[in-house]
């Protein structure tokens, strides 16, 4: 059944002076089947947190909030007037881990922030300052040591670990392919060099459905991973019947682990503002969810792949 437009069932009123509940009482619709909360005598707009869908109906009595069903894998929670998301893959999370979700969270909101000594591909940075000036014209008047800073390759005169990894060479990106003769394999040593020169030759054989859901798992694998926790990021392809399964470092968080790494992504155009991949995943493949390999720390997603065609052996390649 579709959540946009399933039915209503739980209704509310509250006054200006209980405003503060709207957000507690908006996630919990959503988490069950849906409602709608009248409010009287105030615009509730700037307290609804705009991660939940909704719409905002206002009247001569008043404004009134309508919250559809969500999805299990859309439910959102609200704590500490933030919206957190489900882990996915993950059926329970005990109070405990949920502390220490958002206790990793914090440091990890850091971490990208910490300067390295690291030497960057040349190549490659001046491919994505050529790629974002063609997107955002206001950033080409500025020198090139002035241009990375606003983008979060450096903060002051250091270089960021988001920017090595961007555009050095601490990580690996390899994608093995398993022929019935044997196995290749391509690798980067930064995400700019595995989006730019690796994706391209993944997708080239596939159908425009099949490439946009490969390109979202892919991009998500290098946006979200835990690089303390590991450094090299694998996407296997096998045939008999065609599928990829990627493989990356850490699990899912409830907020975007990498946050410098994500401006550079938006603003080069390989992630859009809104950051929502996996739903082009699953309109693709509808019973798509994330293996959260929670002993070894690791995410998992795996699709299978279908070709414009027939897809022989070698199977993208």
């Amino acid at each position: 059944m579709n959540p946009e437009i399933t039915a209503c069932n739980d209704s509310e009123t509250i006054g200006r002076d209980e405003a503060e509940r709207i957000p507690e009482t908006v996630s919990a619709m959503s988490n069950s089947s849906g409602g709608v909360i009248t409010c009287e005598g105030f615009d509730p707009a700037d307290l609804i947190p705009p991660e939940i869908p909704h719409t905002l109906e206002h009247s001569e009595a008043g404004a009134t909030i309508r919250v559809p069903p969500l999805a299990w894998h859309k439910r959102p929670h609200v704590l500490g007037g933030r919206v957190w998301r489900r882990i996915e893959g993950v059926n329970v999370a005990s109070g405990f881990r949920v502390k220490s979700i958002m206790a990793g969270d914090a440091l990890e909101l850091s971490r990208d922030d910490f300067p390295v000594n690291a030497r960057l591909n040349e190549r490659a940075v001046d491919d994505f300052m050529e790629t974002v000036t063609a997107l955002h014209g206001e950033l080409s008047g500025y020198a090139r040591d002035e241009f990375l800073r606003r983008c979060g390759v450096y903060s002051g005169e250091y270089l960021t670990f988001a920017g090595a990894l961007m555009f050095g060479e601490v990580l690996r990106v390899r994608a093995v392919l398993k022929y019935s003769r044997g196995n290749a394999e391509l690798e980067a040593a930064n995400i700019w060099e595995a989006y730019r020169d690796i994706l391209p030759r993944l997708t080239a054989r596939l159908s425009d459905r099949c490439a946009g859901a490969f390109r979202e798992i892919f991009t998500n694998a290098l946006l979200h991973s835990d690089y303390n926790a590991g450094r090299l990021i694998t996407f296997t392809i096998t045939p008999n019947p065609p599928k990829v399964l990627a493989s990356n470092p850490g699990t899912v968080r409830g907020v975007t682990r990498n946050h410098r790494l994500k401006r550079m992504f938006q603003l080069s155009g390989i992630t859009g503002g809104k950051l929502h991949g996996l739903d082009i995943v699953r309109e693709y493949s509808p019973d798509f969810m994330l293996e959260q390999d929670m002993l070894n720390l690791r995410t998992k997603a795996i699709i299978a792949l279908e070709g414009r065609n027939e897809l022989p052996e070698p199977v993208i390649l």
